[in-house]
């Protein structure tokens, strides 16, 4: 009789022994992989540009026959972190060609590589090519944004030289945080001065009133005597707490009071909701009565609700595009000149 040795294992027990540690570290594997996807998932569904974009390959608006879409869109703090999620880049390059021309606030990254890369962005997807005109960064504090308006070149002609800020010292009255950033175009035969601006939210009302200065001051400064089709856009901060849009301010004697009805209109009415969390109309299109008449296409200025129209149902990917929604407005470009004196910006 033969005794075993201590320590000693026989074969067998050595292959079971074996077979149950590789067990344990098949199970410790397939575990770790487990929670890795696990942690993978849960990043994924907490980080809104690992998330799959639904198809937003073709514009959601119809395109327009004798007619352009010009809008406005405030992107909430448009600069290097937001240029480097590739779904909200792709998602801000496809609302920009639903339009024929878009007014871009909040260009903030004091580097200002954010406009053209922008727009190289834009011009690499299919179809007509874009250009742009910028102005400089602009605040009285250090935290300044520049303007841009970004057009179609297809559809739409800059008009070389017209673009400039708004001296807003001229008179030697400080009225805005942010000047107003004007330029001019021509589409067709509809000739045009866009006069773009992101109001300072606590001095909206202020703001507001002195763009009826601006206005007037635009009209004087134009090459065109008579030009008549101005158009005010950009985020007017025109809702509450900043500002009463149901009760329009009136000072007598005030020569530059900007909200009279039978002078300006906001096409861009107080039951349109302009941002994304709340129900306010921060954003606003104003054009004048001469432009209503003529040009504007009756019933055509709306927000574009962008998670509406491309399926986009997670709440922090539309919160990364904006907290503003785009709003734009239709105009014909197929009558004739329609100015007092028969002028053309675009000396057509």
């Amino acid at each position: 009789m033969h005794c075993k040795k201590a320590g000693y294992k026989s074969p067998k027990g050595f292959r079971v022994g074996f077979t149950m540690a590789l067990l344990l570290v098949v199970i410790f594997v397939i575990s770790f992989a487990a929670e890795v996807n696990f942690v993978a998932s849960k990043n994924s569904q907490d980080d809104p540009a690992a998330q799959p974009l639904p198809d937003i390959s073709t514009t959601a608006l119809e395109p327009l026959e004798g007619q352009i879409r010009i809008a406005a869109f405030n992107i909430q703090i448009f600069g290097k972190a937001k240029r480097e999620k590739p779904n909200v880049m792709a998602i801000l390059v496809q609302i920009a060609r639903e339009f024929d021309i878009i007014f871009v606030q909040e260009l903030k990254y004091i580097d200002e590589q954010t406009t053209p890369i922008f727009l190289d962005a834009i011009n690499d997807v299919e179809g007509p090519d874009y250009a742009f005109v910028r102005s400089e960064r602009l605040g009285r504090s250090s935290s300044k944004e520049a303007y841009a308006y970004f057009y179609n070149t297809a559809t739409v002609t800059f008009i070389e030289g017209s673009d400039y800020v708004h001296n807003d010292m001229a008179d030697g009255v400080d009225d805005f945080e942010r000047d107003p950033y004007i330029a001019s175009f021509y589409s067709g035969n509809f000739d045009f001065t866009l006069v773009g601006i992101h109001v300072k939210p606590d001095s909206a009302e202020a703001e507001i009133r002195a763009l009826g200065k601006v206005y007037f001051e635009t009209i004087g400064d134009l090459d065109a005597p008579g030009e008549m089709d101005i158009i005010i856009l950009g985020d007017l901060n025109a809702d509450r707490p900043y500002f009463d849009e149901d009760d329009p301010f009136s000072v007598p004697g005030d020569e530059f009071i900007f909200i009279k009805k039978k002078e300006f209109f906001w096409v861009i009415s107080n039951e349109m909701d302009t941002m994304v969390k709340t129900d306010w109309t921060y954003d606003r299109i104003v054009i004048t009565a001469w432009t209503v008449e003529n040009e504007y296409v009756q019933d055509s200025a709306s927000a574009f609700y962008f998670d509406d129209e491309y399926g986009i149902n997670d709440r922090g990917l539309i919160e990364d595009v904006s907290d503003h929604y785009p709003v734009y407005a239709s105009f014909r470009t197929d009558l004739s000149d329609d100015d007092d004196s028969g002028a053309s910006l675009g000396g057509m």
